[in-house]
């Protein structure tokens, strides 16, 4: 029998669910920068990051402040990787 470490367990299901380093860093900036209330960040793939929010009001402001939001994001992490912001109303 082969046991594989945790970390590479780990690893492999943050690929694989698209929760790469690049998650976390997203998530920070996001409570840290944005401030729009009632939106929450469900997930990030490919350079798109996907939100729900609870109004329409939310979502208003945030396709308003989208490239704002894109290009402070973009700054933290070094590189443009986030290319998009998907809004879910509901």
């Amino acid at each position: 029998m082969v046991w594989t470490q945790a970390a590479e367990i780990i690893n492999l299901l943050r690929k694989q669910l698209g929760l790469e380093e690049e998650f976390f860093t997203v998530e920070k900036v996001w409570q840290k920068e944005v401030g729009i209330d009632g939106i929450e960040i469900t997930g990030y793939k490919n350079g798109v990051i996907f939100t729900k929010t609870q109004s329409s009001v939310a979502s208003c402001e945030l396709t308003l402040r989208k490239k704002e939001i894109m290009k402070k994001i973009n700054q933290y992490i070094g590189s443009s990787k986030i290319k998009d912001i998907k809004i879910k109303t509901g």
